[in-house]
């Protein structure tokens, strides 16, 4: 519950900031990640999907649930679905929220469809949260398999809030090591430029994917590490 009340109280501070100070909170830039509750949703997340594997292994709480006529792989389909449900409410409520706030503070600084960076703000605002939510998945099925790997919850939020914020820190570099070598451009950093791209598809000469590619790459990830979650969680002792 406080997450919510977290959530919904950086949306609306921020559209309220974007109308009492709107040349260091930019409405129409901010609008597109509702208003700056996106990347705190990311780590939200990222803590939740690592406590759910790991605190039952902790308190012992596993062996009493497995013991209850549920196999380990209705344990841990269950645990994804779970997660997926949560991401899927935190992404409409912060959206919902987004869209009330822009009504209420910002409305007459910009229009859903005004021009944005590649189709109208509405548009580019609606393609920008799915590839988020795809590309967030994609650190999510990592932060599953870390989490049942490691036994531990601390290794995998780190793991996964590195991957969050290592790609605008470690870009330039891999831009070189694409160029350098080409098969370097599969590797599941270069697949979270996915919504970068969507909204400039000139990136493709620097991912050297197409946005088709970076799609499909992300959806095989994510099956690829939820596989290799599954296995593991078969394997392992509670």
């Amino acid at each position: 519950m406080w997450i919510t009340i977290f959530l919904a109280a950086v949306t609306l501070g921020v559209a309220l900031m974007g109308r009492l100070k709107p040349a260091l909170f930019p409405a129409k830039q901010f609008f597109q990640s509702n208003f700056l509750s996106a990347p705190f949703l990311v780590l939200f997340m990222i803590a939740a999907v690592a406590s759910t594997i790991t605190m039952e292994t902790q308190y012992g709480t596993i062996k009493s649930v497995l013991s209850q006529r549920y196999s380990r792989t209705q344990v841990l389909i269950s645990k994804w679905l779970v997660m997926l449900t949560y991401s899927i409410y935190l992404y409409v409520m912060t959206s919902v929220l987004a869209l009330i706030a822009k009504a209420i503070f910002v409305n007459s600084k910009f229009s859903l469809t005004d021009k944005g960076d590649v189709h109208e703000i509405w548009q580019d605002w609606l393609v920008t949260l799915g590839s988020n939510f795809l590309t967030v998945w994609l650190l999510l099925s990592l932060v599953f398999l870390m989490a049942t790997l490691f036994k531990s919850s601390a290794a995998a939020i780190s793991i996964g809030i590195i991957g969050y914020f290592a790609l605008s820190i470690i870009n330039g570099f891999l831009v070189v090591l694409i160029h350098l070598y080409e098969w370097v451009k599969w590797n599941p950093l270069n697949f979270l430029n996915y919504p970068a791209q969507l909204n400039n598809p000139s990136l493709s000469q620097i991912t050297k994917l197409s946005t088709t590619q970076l799609f499909w790459g992300n959806i095989g990830y994510i099956a690829l590490f939820l596989v290799f979650d599954w296995l593991l969680f078969r394997k392992r002792n509670v």
